[in-house]
């Protein structure tokens, strides 16, 4: 048995595609903002009006009449509010019901089985040297979101697209160039626009010193080996590793542009060639190819979705940075154009990052705040929790005092506590296992705790058709804040003991839905502190 948010959501899906032949994106059910509203709150009246041109009130009495004869007795009533609003009220036997099921299959209680293969394309910064923080955000959103895809049970393969073409790379390797000059003693020119980060006189000192022949291939092989220490540092892996160069290459690139070609979708003008865009919905038409013959970088990226749309995934993910917004429309075009859907590929923006502190941040390697430098300052779980604490669309203003603060200000210390103050507990208890006695939890603490546990269920659903991270975040903290209150108030060993038996069984669930939040964003649950 699963909990009565998936079962209810089962069965309004049911509802709707049997008595109105629709589906609506999920999630069907929200939270009100106020419990005399009830447990759960659906606006699917309010939608569906606006497709069949009905009034929400009617669909609403239509749609209450189905849910109280396929929940009954799971709810106590379900009830209607201008202009459509469903509130259910769940009975307090299903909530007993939901909180056993969950103490026997622990995070199992909240999985579901989507099944969907996924290829999810994150980071891909230049490999132009280490991680500033701003590709830290697009890392750890990136990770998360793969944790949460395959929580819900797809196949998630996560890829890494290596710009190892171009101008900042000829840059890169002039500079390098530049730098082994300068360890032998001649006479060097350094570029103008070249990188002049301490990492850059490391790569030439070690070329020197090995004797190495190739400056390209040992440069981009140092600065890769950069970004994946940076990577690994913060519990973050990747299965493929895609070089934009073996792609020209291979062909891969001629082979899409001849494509287009053979499609109609390509003219010459001013001796460059042009992929005709806008006939799938871009502003204009774009250069792939110069009139020196040589392609543009929009190039490889059409050759490189096609590839991915060719090793028959269900969905396409990319997380790009903020000056890629403008690179949107043309890709979508370009996917249209072999004769794919466009819905194929979902792109989030990931908005930048700026650091808060009373103490100047380390630039030791150059002009940017380097990723490793906030590790060092804070730790990983820190880094990790904060960068998911805004919606990937707002500016993150990372607060490095407050992420250092061993108090309640503190949110990621504030949910760490509460996992410490649960273990600890458990530990003056000794109890090895505890009969369920769940029927004993009376008072209105005891259940909206309860409650609250099985609103998880929600805030996964919301986290995950969203891809906001930031989702989980919020409810671990709600969690928290109940809890130490719940806490302060109830005491838990000492009482009565079926009291005492059930009131550990709702802490030790507690103590599952704070893990399996945590570990969903890569953090491990604290048992002291």
């Amino acid at each position: 048995m699963k909990g009565f948010y998936q079962k209810a959501s089962s069965v309004l899906e049911e509802i709707l595609k049997k008595d109105f032949h629709k589906e609506l994106e999920p999630p069907l059910w929200e939270l009100p903002p106020k419990q005399e509203f009830g447990d759960f709150s659906s606006m699917v009246a309010l939608k569906l009006a606006s497709k069949l041109k009905k009034d929400p009130l009617e669909i609403a009495v239509q749609l209450k009449s189905s849910l109280e004869k396929l929940l009954s007795p799971d709810v106590e009533k379900v009830d209607i509010l201008r202009p459509g609003f469903i509130n259910v009220f769940v009975s307090r036997k299903a909530l007993i019901q939901s909180l056993n099921e969950l103490l026997k299959s622990r995070d199992r209680f909240f999985r579901q089985q989507l099944k969907k293969r996924v290829l999810l394309e994150f980071v891909s910064a230049n490999p132009t040297g280490p991680l500033s923080i701003a590709h830290g955000r697009q890392a750890l959103v990136g990770d998360v979101i793969g944790r949460i895809l395959e929580f819900f049970g797809n196949t998630v393969e996560r890829e890494y697209y290596v710009n190892d073409e171009g101008r900042q790379i000829e840059l890169l390797v002039e500079s390098v160039q530049a730098r082994i000059k300068e360890v032998r003693g001649e006479e060097f020119h350094f570029p103008e626009d070249g990188y002049r980060a301490a990492y850059v006189k490391d790569i030439a000192q070690k070329f020197f010193q090995e004797k190495r022949k190739n400056v390209k291939r040992f440069t981009l092989s140092h600065t890769l080996s950069l970004i994946k220490r940076d990577l690994r540092r913060l519990n973050i892996q990747f299965d493929n590793w895609v070089s934009q160069g073996k792609l020209i290459q291979d062909g891969k690139v001629k082979d899409a542009i001849a494509l287009l070609k053979k499609k109609g979708h390509i003219y010459e003008k001013e001796g460059a060639c042009w992929f005709s865009s806008t006939h799938f919905g871009d502003d204009k038409d774009r250069v792939i190819q110069k009139g020196a013959g040589s392609f543009t970088y929009f190039a490889s990226d059409i050759a490189y979705h096609r590839e991915k749309i060719k090793r028959e995934f269900d969905e396409l993910i990319n997380l790009w940075g903020p000056d890629h917004h403008g690179y949107i429309e043309r890709v979508i075009a370009s996917i249209e154009a072999f004769g794919f859907s466009r819905e194929i590929l979902k792109i989030i923006i990931i908005q930048l990052v700026s650091i808060k502190t009373k103490e100047r941040m380390s630039r030791r390697k150059g002009t940017a705040v380097l990723l490793s430098d906030l590790i060092d300052e804070v730790g990983k779980d820190a880094v990790r929790f904060y960068y998911l604490t805004r919606r990937n669309s707002s500016h993150l203003e990372f607060d490095i005092d407050l992420a250092q603060e061993a108090s309640f200000n503190n949110p990621l210390y504030y949910v760490q506590y509460a996992c410490a103050r649960i273990e600890s507990i458990f530990r003056k208890a000794k109890k090895k296992s505890l009969p369920s006695h769940s029927e004993f939890l009376q008072s209105e603490d005891e259940i909206n705790l309860l409650r609250l546990l099985l609103q998880f269920s929600y805030s996964l659903e919301k986290a995950y058709y969203s891809l906001e991270p930031v989702f989980i975040i919020e409810y671990l903290k709600s969690l928290a804040a109940y809890f130490h209150k719940f806490y302060e108030r109830r005491r838990v060993l000492g009482e009565a003991q079926n009291v005492m038996c059930a009131r550990l069984n709702l802490l030790k669930a507690t103590k599952v839905v704070l893990g399996c939040g945590l570990t969903l964003l890569g953090i491990k649950p604290l048992k002291r502190m």
